[in-house]
């Protein structure tokens, strides 16, 4: 008898509270599939449109996103490349033309000062040159990942709401009768 006065307790809700019968109100927002079968047609194909729309507008931009080097870093890592040896050149001959008591020695330390200074600006140049075309080829390449991330968020949003569809729009060829289906196979004994 306590057990059904506690059970009825249990089940018959006080003023602010909420039955164990009833169910407990939910907290969670209805999920996406939920909200696009709520949704009116008009809006839906609204929605399409516009996610069409938008995919377009990534596609073209990921068309234009290049993640080459830049034409002047590639400029100034060739031209690092070509002179950066004369520094190897260079030095020895500065070295010779400053221990040599040659009267040709002024000669020898003035052209291996040159080479060495071409060659340490293209040593300066191949470095820039690289660093500046790696950073704007990783910049491009994050944002076309950026891109493609978005527009696979966008399909799959469009791919749910066509999967969505109205019923006529997916099985045209039904028509609800019985016989519109072919038998594959009868048996009679």
């Amino acid at each position: 008898m306590v057990s059904l006065i506690a059970v009825l307790l249990a089940v018959s809700p006080l003023s602010g509270q909420v039955s164990l019968l009833e169910p407990a109100p939910s907290e969670m927002r209805p999920s996406a599939r939920l909200l696009v079968a709520r949704a009116p047609s008009e809006s839906r194909e609204a929605r399409i449109r516009e996610l069409t729309r938008e995919v377009e507008e990534i596609n073209a931009r990921l068309r234009q996103t290049s993640s080459n080097w830049p034409l002047g870093s590639l400029a100034m890592t060739y031209v690092g490349l070509v002179l950066s040896p004369l520094l190897l050149v260079g030095v020895p001959v500065l070295l010779v033309g400053l221990a040599a008591m040659v009267p040709h020695a002024l000669a020898l330390t003035t052209v291996g000062a040159v080479l060495t200074v071409l060659g340490g600006g293209g040593v300066l140049l191949l470095v820039v040159g690289l660093v500046t075309g790696l950073q704007a080829s990783n910049r491009a390449n994050v944002e076309r990942n950026e891109l493609i991330l978005q527009r696979g968020r966008l399909e799959d949003e469009l791919r749910e709401l066509k999967r969505s569809g109205s019923e006529s729009s997916v099985k045209p060829w039904r028509d609800g009768r019985a016989e519109s289906f072919i038998p594959v196979a009868a048996l009679s004994f």
